[in-house]
């Protein structure tokens, strides 16, 4: 958090300060140093989906081939002898929800598209090229761990599958049933197997990945598909642990060979660089050791009028991970004064951690520290030595201030952005084991930034405080030919830094200081809160306001069109939020997207195309 304030800051600065500004050079040197149509009418619409359905078939048995060469990569091309008869445990499981779910899923996207019967012109011809499947139930690939290595099948929900398979004939599909019921399938030089079961086809490309595969295959594929539309899991711990070796040397080959020194680069940064991808591949390997289940989940819901993403992952009971998950169960936060609905943009993280994390961490920063030291010299190679010392110096107190803050356990903060066409205001603070060192290291700067840049307008020291929290301000001048800045900010930039006993804050914007002082307020009334481990929400509708207001004139029209659907069409229900949330022995992060983004998207889609073919604004 420290080092993103302070390259906001700079960046900020800079943009009004000019390009020879101290804090631009400053702000550009720490990123290097982490790690690393015409009218197109409803009627026209429907005449192009009818087309594209109509090619369905092909692209059904190219899908069908493609899926089962994916499988024959994860099986390996070593495996020749039969598979254990006994049904295992899945090691992966991808998962596909119904067609008559996804005719439902089309609807809603006709809907907002202006199309609300897309799925009904579709019926038809998709009815033609689904003889033989039950479009009630969902589909998914299956690859089970066999005596003789990996290996599994397309599942299909096929009540008939020489039925279904016949449709495919007029494109030169050829069946082959043999002696023991396998069908044997040819086309475009291609072959697989295939076997009925009840109610269920298998589709492999070998007979001997027919075997050992559950004869209900529903039950498993429906863990995921009653959450997704298409849902990948790995149960990681089903994979035998030479096998889960082999990836992490495959992960080491591919760091050794991305390791080269490059050219130019001094021993002193090659090996910080080294040390950190070290670190980093030390906390994978542990992760893929510790980690049970891993899941993959996106889901179009027609019902709420939304679309998520969701990364889900659950710990082997008794490792670091699974204490780490427990640690975060339920995180409380000091800085609730953070979430406020009706902002631009709010973010929140709670989280403890372990003693595992800390001393990972720590060792991470003794590399980084290196890093930004040998960076520094290379890129601030114009100012003198001393200045450079300067410079390192402040880096190492905001390194020491985040260290200070992991070493107490408990990452607590987080950032609000209010936004209209007239005003922007952004306030980000937070829980800082040592405040003393952001305050050190600002000081620094500051003092560096008086001798080489003459336009820099100083800062006001205390020159506010509340409760325990001392402010120091400074007011940027904004240019005069800067018409949008000046719109938002006024005629100068309020900034102001926020020191406490255990706590900075970082603000900037018109009536900064009331602010941040509005958000402790909030976050004393309620303090030890409840909330997720990490929580980003973005309210789309005023972003596009504020991007309309200062947009050409040939993006203008577009951009208010959007702005004015999400304002009085969709309630509210404009956001885009990213969740991390506690689950049992777990995390689940989701992204979600609500109507009003959706629907945004749709329109910028169909300006595109139109745009693209001549039909102006829509």
């Amino acid at each position: 958090m420290v080092f993103g304030l302070i390259v906001v800051f700079g960046l900020i600065v800079a943009r009004l300060d000019g390009e020879s500004s101290f804090f631009l050079r400053f702000a550009r040197i720490v990123p290097r140093c982490l790690p690393p149509h015409g009218e197109r009418t409803v009627k026209n619409r429907r005449t192009r989906l009818a087309q594209a359905v109509r090619t369905t078939a092909l692209a059904a048995w190219s899908l069908l081939t493609a899926a089962v060469a994916a499988l024959s990569i994860i099986a390996g091309s070593s495996i020749a002898g039969a598979q254990s008869s006994d049904v295992t445990q899945p090691i992966a499981i991808v998962a596909v929800n119904s067609i008559d779910n996804f005719l439902e899923d089309a609807n809603f996207v006709g809907s907002l598209a202006g199309i609300p019967d897309m799925a009904d012109s579709a019926k038809p011809q998709i009815a033609a090229f689904t003889q033989g499947l039950d479009t009630s139930k969902p589909m998914g690939l299956v690859v089970n761990m066999g005596a003789m290595g990996p290996g599994g099948a397309l599942c299909l929900p096929a009540t008939d599958l020489k039925q279904m398979l016949g449709m495919f004939a007029m494109f030169g599909v050829t069946v082959e049933e043999q002696a023991n019921g396998i069908l044997e399938i040819g086309a475009q030089g291609q072959t697989v197997f295939a076997r009925q079961a009840e109610g269920w086809a298998f589709v492999s490309m070998m007979p001997q990945m027919l075997e050992g595969l559950p004869e209900d295959p529903g039950i498993i594929i429906a863990e995921l598909t009653k959450d997704y539309d298409i849902g990948v899991r790995l149960n990681v711990q089903n994979v035998p642990a030479e096998l889960r070796n082999m990836a992490i040397e495959q992960f080491k080959v591919g760091l050794e060979s991305g390791m080269q020194k490059k050219a130019g680069e001094s021993d002193e940064k090659y090996q910080a660089r080294k040390e950190v991808a070290e670190t980093q591949l030390a906390q994978l390997e542990r992760w893929i050791n510790e980690l049970d289940e891993l899941t993959l989940g996106l889901a179009l819901d027609g019902q709420q009028q939304r679309a998520f993403l969701d990364v889900v992952y659950t710990a082997v009971a008794g490792t670091k991970l699974a204490e780490q998950v427990a640690l975060n169960s339920d995180p409380k936060t000091n800085f609730s004064g953070f979430f406020q609905p009706d902002a631009a943009m709010m973010m929140s993280f709670a989280s403890n951690a372990s003693e595992s994390d800390i001393a990972q961490i720590d060792q991470m920063f003794a590399a980084l520290r290196k890093q930004m030291s040998s960076t520094i010299d290379e890129e601030a190679d114009s100012s003198s030595e001393e200045d450079r010392e300067t410079m390192k110096s402040a880096a190492n107190d905001f390194m020491d201030a985040f260290v200070s803050t992991i070493k107490e356990g408990i990452m607590d903060g987080g950032a609000v952005l209010t936004l209209s066409p007239s005003s922007a205001t952004f306030v980000a603070g937070g829980l800082i084991g040592d405040p003393s060192k952001v305050e050190s290291g600002f000081k620094k700067l500051t003092e560096l930034a008086k001798e080489e840049d003459p336009k820099f307008p100083g800062v006001n020291w205390n020159a506010d405080s509340h409760d325990d929290v001392q402010f120091h301000t400074m007011n940027v001048p904004v240019p005069a030919d800067e018409a949008a800045p000046r719109q938002l900010f006024g005629d100068t930039m309020e900034v102001a830094i926020g020191i406490g006993k255990k706590s900075a804050f970082f603000a900037l914007g018109r009536d900064c200081l009331a602010a941040v002082k509005d958000v402790m307020d909030r976050s004393a009334a309620n303090p030890e809160k409840s909330v997720a481990p990490a929580e980003m929400t973005i309210a789309l509708q005023k972003i596009m306001e504020v991007a309309a207001t200062f947009a050409d004139e040939e993006d203008k029209p577009n951009l208010e069109k959007i702005a004015d659907m999400l304002e009085n069409n969709v309630e509210g229900r404009d956001h885009v939020r990213v969740v991390v949330q506690p689950i049992p022995n777990g995390a689940r992060t989701r992204i979600e997207a609500e109507e009003g983004v959706l629907r945004a998207i749709g329109m910028a889609v169909m300006q595109s195309q139109m745009q693209a073919a001549g039909a102006g604004d829509f």
